[in-house]
């Protein structure tokens, strides 16, 4: 499972024009079992599992940042 933070408004600038900080979705999973993890404590946990045979060379984290996609307005729908 995927998580995702939709893009959002940040601080605003000096200028009054507002930062917006992207999209980001971030998929763990393990590279031997093929599984999706739903957050780092879970990968973790499934490391520390003494019944599994993880390590922490088979998590893998893939990042995506989507900075074009765009945010709904403030006040509005989008």
């Amino acid at each position: 499972m995927a998580i995702l933070e939709p893009a959002k408004f940040g601080d605003t600038r000096e200028d009054g024009s507002k930062v917006i900080l992207p999209e980001v979705e971030v998929v763990i999973k393990n590279l031997k079992t093929d599984t999706e993890y739903d957050d780092d404590d879970a990968a973790q946990a499934d490391v520390d599992d003494p019944a599994t045979e993880t390590t922490a060379e088979d998590i893998q984290r893939n990042v995506a940042i989507r900075v074009l996609k765009g945010i709904a307005a403030e006040g509005g729908a989008g």
